[in-house]
């Protein structure tokens, strides 16, 4: 049967109006529910797929796997069964396309819509990880987009439990090439949430650049690249912040232990990542100032007036996709709980931000306050100007060798000796340097770190503050212009100090514990901890401020 052919027939309860794509294993209708009275999304398993028990077994494991995952960013089942020996899966209707044909018809996203997208879709995904299922293809023609950029992650019909047998036979491969994860291509190797970390990376790349990773002109070549080659860096494309190179550094790593630990901390690192270019701009364009972080994306509902649906999967009328988006607003940080149960929390003005300017009322006063102070002056000044001159009289030092800027003292039968005075008032940005304004954010904290533990000692102010969902790191200037390190473990509160960590001039910082050769890694991506030449923490920063 021809894709479409069964447009305007009956299906069991529904009435197929159109067909609105095609996707890995069946076609995708609008239909009406006559029974329910709601139009909704069927997905039907092609006639000749259905005659192999695997991809009978694989539409049967999307129908649960979708089922089983209540999260906003996957789109709900309605019911599952079949009609006539055509296995089907009834969903909700979403008006939107994937994100495939978004770019090939917009070109790369703007970098905070990239971020925007791939946060929803890393909920997803953590939803799925928790319950033990691996996605298997990730790509952007599984992401369906609304008209307002909210996310769904669609085609379940290859996630893999690892309790599961496998569906396929030894030396096939699932997913698509292009975001496949190098171990993918090791039969020797249990696949992990890690390949659909991988897979993520490979979707922030192509949304930044409009490109896949690694273009090549064969399968052959995309596996070697992916298994050879070295992370391609988005920065490379015109209007791409450098500090993103990192991010897809790390999510695409060739060992999955070197990869983000889970799919919402490699979102977290883009939204850093974000925030930190926004900063660099910033001073760029007026200097060192107080930048406050982004409000955590959130996406209002859909209006009605639509653009008419589109289905999901491919097809060669154009973009595709399916469902309704759910209405009321997404929070995903918010509804995402840390790697220790520690809830994100919602950031804020740092304290020392510049105060707001005083009201209309306040200002009517403030003549009266300056004239007050001029006048206290004045006075002061009458004053030292009299003692200055008594002294003079009396045969005091206020001329001579002890002139201003020295001191002279006197005794019989001694050496008149001298040194130098004061030639600045303490505090007097000639001889103690101003501290910069931080950059960035972090809340609970002020100038001498955070409000508990750890915190700078009394004169000495805080340099960079960083929390994650595991620590929270400090960095302090002494009045020397040295430094100190100061980090603390959440789930215990136990601490570290180190001397002399080495800034790096981007904010961050780097020190190494001489006791056992621990080597701290601190930016406004991460901080990262090596012992014995291997990395034994890779914690993504949720709020980070340097001056």
């Amino acid at each position: 049967m021809a894709a479409g052919d069964r447009a305007g027939q009956r299906f069991g309860q529904y009435e197929l109006r159109r067909l609105l794509g095609v996707g890995g294993m069946g076609e995708v209708y609008e239909a009406y529910d006559t029974i329910r009275d709601r139009t909704v999304a069927i997905k039907l398993l092609d006639v000749e797929l259905a005659k192999s028990p695997t991809y009978v077994e694989r539409f049967r494991r999307e129908s649960h796997t979708a089922a089983r995952l209540q999260e906003p960013h996957v789109i709900p089942v309605h019911d599952w069964g079949e009609v006539d020996g055509v296995l089907f899966i009834d969903m909700r209707l979403v008006v939107g396309r994937d994100l495939k044909g978004y770019l090939a018809a917009e070109g790369p996203m703007p970098p905070q819509h990239a971020v925007g997208v791939v946060e929803q879709v890393a909920a997803a995904l953590d939803a799925a990880h928790r319950i033990g299922l691996v996605h298997r293809d990730i790509k952007p023609a599984n992401i369906l987009l609304t008209g307002e950029l909210f996310a769904y992650l669609v085609d379940f019909g290859i996630a893999h439990a690892e309790s599961d047998a496998q569906l396929t036979s030894m030396g096939s491969a699932i997913g698509s090439f292009a975001y496949m994860a190098p171990e993918r291509f090791e039969h020797d190797n249990a696949l992990s949430a890690s390949a659909d970390i991988y897979a993520l990376g490979c979707v922030l790349y192509e949304s930044l650049t409009g490109e896949i990773p690694f273009k090549t002109d064969s399968n052959l070549s995309t596996i070697r690249a992916h298994m050879m080659a070295p992370p391609p860096r988005p920065s490379a494309r015109t209007g791409v912040p450098a500090s993103f190179d990192r991010i897809i550094a790390t999510a695409m790593a060739k060992d999955p232990a070197r990869r983000y630990a889970s799919a919402g901390q490699l979102a977290r690192a883009a939204r850093v990542a974000l925030l930190h270019a926004d900063s660099q701009v910033t001073r760029a364009s007026v200097g060192p100032t107080m930048v406050a972080p982004p409000a955590v994306q959130s996406f209002p509902p859909r209006s009605s007036q639509a653009s008419g649906p589109v289905g999901y999967g491919e097809h060669p009328s154009g973009p595709v996709g399916y469902g309704e988006r759910r209405s009321g607003q997404v929070d995903y940080q918010a509804s995402q709980p840390t790697r220790y149960g520690i809830p994100a929390t919602p950031p804020r003005e740092h304290p020392s931000a510049p105060l707001p300017l005083p009201s209309a009322r306040d200002r009517g006063t403030l003549p009266m306050v300056v004239g007050a102070l001029i006048a206290v002056v004045l006075m002061l000044g009458g004053i030292l100007a009299w003692l200055l001159l008594s002294g003079n009289d009396n045969g005091g030092t206020a001329s001579g060798p002890g002139a201003p800027g020295t001191v002279t003292t006197s005794n019989p039968g001694t050496v008149n000796t001298t040194r130098p005075g004061p030639t600045t008032q303490p505090g007097n940005p000639a001889t103690t340097p101003a501290t910069p304004a931080f950059i960035g954010s972090v809340s609970g904290t002020d100038a001498q770190g955070f409000a508990g533990n750890p915190r700078c000692k009394a004169d000495n102010p805080a340099y960079a503050i960083g929390r994650t969902a595991a620590s929270r790191v400090l960095i302090c200037r002494t009045g020397v212009g040295r430094y100190y390190y100061m980090g603390a473990r959440n789930s215990d509160g136990a601490g570290i100090e180190l001397d002399d960590p080495v800034p790096d001039g981007s904010g961050g910082f780097s020190v190494t514990n001489p006791g056992d050769g621990t080597r701290y890694t601190v930016t406004a991506a991460a901080l990262t901890i090596v012992s014995g030449g291997k990395v034994v923490a890779n914690e993504a920063m949720i709020e980070y401020a340097h001056r």
